[in-house]
């Protein structure tokens, strides 16, 4: 895809730098600033880095978007099938979870396991020495029998080194078997276990499941819903109207987000559950058929509401994101006719600007006021 920038600049976008200004995430100790995922392809940083989308901020460490980024990630969000999004981007955690507990939550979900080859046990009276010893008495044995029997006649003392020759190669092959599973090792490589990290991480999510909601928690449906709502939650968080404070005041609005991303979250959780435990309940007959579709039925309508949500929410990111592009527009034009503005036009984007702002803050304060149980299909109906 091509776009023109305010600067009158033209940039190429592929699919995957697409997708990177979409993810790209905001900064909470840097307002405004939005970095690009730890995950993102080589390929399509090489492409934002080469065309001044995206470069690296020494405060930080790592890649941020310039100003021009910034500007072409508005103008994907209003260019439909941009970016295809129907995976949720992260974990969604109970408001309630400290922060640093959040962090190390996700950090932990995204490593998923790492494991290291096994250490062997300590070899002190272990098997494979037993066997040693064990093989060599019965070597001894037969070379006393052999000294003892050698009058006895040629044929006996063959017949004699046949058996002790025997034993001498079971016992050998008995020792290598015993030494093979305490040495770790098997012809297919070294025995794997987790890392220290992996096992502490892997007890902090078990411990934590109640607290928080991973994709792999919900089924197709609840998961598409819930990238919506963090797609329009970090869209938010993301504007410069949030980092300035012109919404709600900074962390007011950042709480009730994150208060309403969890309740959809939770909700969605539920409907996974409850859809999975009736697909694999049997209903041999008609009362359970008619349960089956009460069940169904009473399903779809909690479903319906919380769609409801995710739509009041994706109505308040479109709001910022279209006052934000008022902005913009009026950055480009100033650029490109910078000579021949009118006063009556400069006045006429300021109060549309003024108007999308205040469409914004109405948004903020209604989402705000209806968050939990109150936020219903019904009441999200009125005035829109």
């Amino acid at each position: 895809m091509e776009f023109t920038l305010a600067d009158g600049s033209t940039v190429q976008v592929t699919a995957a730098a697409s997708r990177a200004l979409h993810e790209a995430a905001p900064i909470p100790q840097l307002p405004g600033v939005l970095r690009l995922r730890s995950h993102t392809p080589g390929e399509a940083v090489r492409s934002l880095a080469d065309q001044g989308l995206a470069t690296r901020d020494r405060r930080v460490r790592t890649l941020v978007l310039t100003q021009r980024g910034i500007g072409l990630r508005n103008l994907l969000a209003h260019t439909p099938g941009a970016v295809a999004d129907d995976m949720p981007r992260r974990l969604s955690v109970h408001p309630e979870v400290a922060e640093g507990t959040a962090r190390r939550l996700a950090e932990a979900h995204r490593a998923g396991p790492r494991y290291r080859p096994s250490r062997p046990p300590a070899r002190k009276g272990s098997g494979a020495g037993q066997g040693l010893w064990v093989l060599l008495g019965v070597c001894g044995v037969g070379a006393v029998g052999l000294t003892a029997l050698a009058a006895i006649g040629a044929i006996a003392a063959v017949f004699l080194i046949v058996v002790v020759t025997g034993v001498a190669v079971g016992g050998a092959a008995v020792l290598r078997g015993i030494a093979a599973p305490v040495s770790g090792t098997t012809r297919q490589g070294p025995a794997l276990e987790l890392t220290d990290r992996a096992r502490e991480d892997d007890a902090l999510l078990r411990d934590m499941r109640d607290w928080y909601v991973a994709p792999a928690m919900l089924d197709t449906p609840a998961r598409a819903l819930l990238a919506r709502a963090q797609a329009a939650v970090d869209s938010v968080l993301a504007s410069s109207l949030h980092n300035q404070g012109l919404l709600l005041d900074t962390v007011r609005n950042r709480v009730v987000l994150a208060d309403v991303e969890w309740g959809l979250a939770d909700s969605l959780r539920g409907h996974t559950r409850t859809r999975r435990t009736m697909a694999s309940t049997p209903t041999p007959g008609e009362h359970s058929r008619r349960a089956a579709a009460r069940a169904r039925e009473a399903l779809e309508e909690d479903a319906a509401r919380v769609e409801a949500r995710v739509r009041v929410l994706e109505d308040y990111a479109g709001k910022v994101r279209e006052a934000e592009m008022e902005r913009y527009d009026r950055q480009a034009a100033a650029r490109l006719d910078a000579l021949a503005v009118e006063a009556g036009t400069d006045h006429t984007q300021q109060d549309d600007a003024l108007s999308a702002l205040v469409q914004a803050q109405e948004l903020a304060l209604r989402l705000a006021s209806l968050t939990g149980d109150g936020l219903d299909g019904p009441a999200l109906e009125e005035g829109r």
